[in-house]
C-alpha cells in the first residue's frame, strides 16, 4: 500500500508541480500593473506607503486606529496548514494566530482589487501528514487535488467563543482579521506612544502567505483583534460583525458660525465633520491630518456602554450633527485634543439629552460627502484599534 507522504509526492508531480510541490510565482507585486496600487491598503508618502493613523476618543480617553479603508461584512476564503494530532493549531491559548504551529503559510483566495475581496476571512484548517513539506502546496488547485485524493483534510474553522459581554455566542465559524498591504507598508506610529499615554503601541506582525503561487505580506491582527465569531445572522457564509462609530459633525448654518466651516474641506457646505481627515486640514495645529473627535462605541476587552455592540474592527459610522451654537468643546473649538468635552459614547449621549438634539443617524456618506457603493448603500470602515505591548485579546482579564 502507498503511504500517504508517498501519495502526496505522485500527486504533486501528476499536478505538474516541482519537486519540492507548487512553483514559486514570485511577489505579488510582479503580477500587478501600476494602477493596481489604489486598490491596496495605505497611501505613498514620501518616505514610502503608510497606512494612515487616526487619533479618536472611546471609554472615557483618547483612542487611535488605522485607517485600511472602507470595508464590509463579507468574508473571503483562507487556508490554514496544521499538523495531524496538533489539535491547538492555528491559534494560541490567546485566540491569536500561532505561527510557529502552522505547518507553512496560508493560502488566501483574493487580493485587493478583486470584486470579492475582503481582509475578513472565513478560515478553513487544512490537516497534513506528519511528512507534509511545508509550503509545498502554494494553490488552491493542487489543494483540491490533494483533498479529493484523501491525502489531507480541510474544514471549516469552528470556535466555541463561549460568551462576549453577557451574551452566549457558542461555537461559531471564525473570522480571521488579515490585512493584504503591498511589500514594503508600514502602520504609521507602530511602536510609537499609546495616545493616552499608557505605553508603546503593539505593532502587528508582517507575515506573508500565498495567493496563486505568489507570495503576498500581510499585518496579523489576531495580535491586537483575536479572532472574531462569525456574526449570527451569518448564513451560507460567515459575516463580520460591526461595531458603532460616531462622527461629531458642525452644523454650519446658525450664529455664531462655527471657525471649522471657515476651514476649506472636503465635505459638503452646510456642515463639516470634526475631523482632520474628512476635512483633509490641520484643525489642531499639530502639523498633521490624524486628529478627530469621533468616538468609538467600544473598544478591546471593554464595553462600558452595555446598549453597544462590543467591538470589531468593522465600524458602523453614525452621524451625530451639533448645531452652530451648541454648547460642547471639541478639536474644532479648543484645536486641542486634550480639552475636548466628549471622550464616550456616555459623554456624547449625555449631551445629545442636554442640548435636545437628533439622534446619532446611520451615514450613507463618507466623511468626505462622496457616497460609497456597497454594502445596501451603508458605510462601513475597517479601523482596527491600537493597543498597548503586552496586550492580549482573550481572556481580557489577561490584561489586568
Amino acid at each position: 500500500m502507498i503511504d500517504r507522504c508517498t501519495a502526496l509526492c505522485l500527486l504533486l508531480a501528476a499536478c505538474g508541480a516541482q519537486e519540492a510541490g507548487d512553483q514559486d510565482m514570485g511577489p505579488i507585486e510582479s503580477a500587478l500593473d501600476p494602477e493596481d496600487r489604489v486598490s491596496w491598503p495605505g497611501l505613498d508618502r514620501s518616505d514610502g506607503r503608510v497606512i494612515p493613523f487616526l487619533r479618536a476618543f472611546g471609554e472615557g480617553v483618547p483612542a487611535a486606529y488605522w485607517f485600511l479603508g472602507f470595508g464590509s461584512r463579507r468574508t473571503a476564503d483562507s487556508f490554514w496548514f496544521c499538523r495531524e494530532g496538533d489539535a491547538s493549531c492555528p491559534l494560541d491559548g490567546h485566540r491569536r494566530l500561532d505561527w510557529s504551529s502552522l505547518a507553512g503559510r496560508p493560502i488566501f483566495t483574493r487580493v485587493p482589487g478583486d470584486p470579492d475581496y475582503s481582509p475578513f476571512w472565513r478560515a478553513w484548517v487544512v490537516t497534513v501528514p506528519p511528512d507534509y513539506l511545508p509550503d509545498s502546496v502554494k494553490t488552491i488547485e493542487t489543494l483540491d487535488s490533494l483533498t479529493r485524493a484523501g491525502v489531507v483534510r480541510v474544514e471549516p474553522f469552528v470556535l466555541d467563543f463561549g460568551e462576549l459581554f453577557g451574551e452566549r455566542i457558542g461555537p461559531r465559524e471564525v473570522v480571521l482579521h488579515c490585512a493584504l498591504a503591498l511589500a514594503g507598508t508600514l502602520l504609521e506610529n507602530a511602536g510609537g506612544e499609546m495616545p493616552d499615554g499608557s505605553g508603546p503601541i503593539l505593532a502587528p506582525g508582517r507575515r506573508r502567505a500565498w495567493f496563486e503561487g505568489r507570495r503576498v505580506e500581510l499585518f496579523d491582527f489576531s495580535e491586537t483583534d483575536g479572532v472574531l465569531p462569525a456574526a449570527n445572522d451569518s448564513e451560507e457564509r460567515a459575516l463580520v460583525r460591526v461595531a458603532n462609530i460616531y462622527i461629531l459633525w458642525r452644523a454650519c448654518e446658525g450664529e455664531p458660525r462655527p471657525a471649522i466651516c471657515e476651514l476649506p474641506g472636503l465635505a459638503a457646505g452646510d456642515r463639516r465633520p470634526v475631523s482632520e481627515r474628512g476635512l483633509g486640514q490641520d484643525i489642531t495645529g499639530d502639523l498633521d491630518s490624524g486628529d478627530t473627535n469621533n468616538v468609538t462605541g467600544s473598544a478591546p476587552c471593554e464595553l462600558a456602554r452595555l446598549t453597544e455592540r462590543p467591538y470589531s474592527p468593522l465600524w458602523a459610522p453614525l452621524a451625530v450633527d451639533l448645531p452652530a451654537g451648541a454648547g460642547v468643546g471639541l478639536i474644532d473649538t479648543y484645536a486641542d485634543e486634550a480639552r475636548t468635552d466628549i471622550l464616550s459614547a456616555d459623554d456624547m449621549f449625555d449631551m445629545i439629552a442636554r442640548e435636545g438634539l437628533g439622534m446619532p443617524v446611520e451615514m450613507r456618506e463618507d466623511e468626505t460627502g462622496n457616497p460609497v457603493p456597497g454594502n445596501d448603500g451603508k458605510v462601513l470602515y475597517n479601523c482596527p484599534m491600537v493597543v498597548r505591548e503586552g496586550f492580549v485579546p482573550f481572556p481580557c482579564e489577561d490584561n489586568t
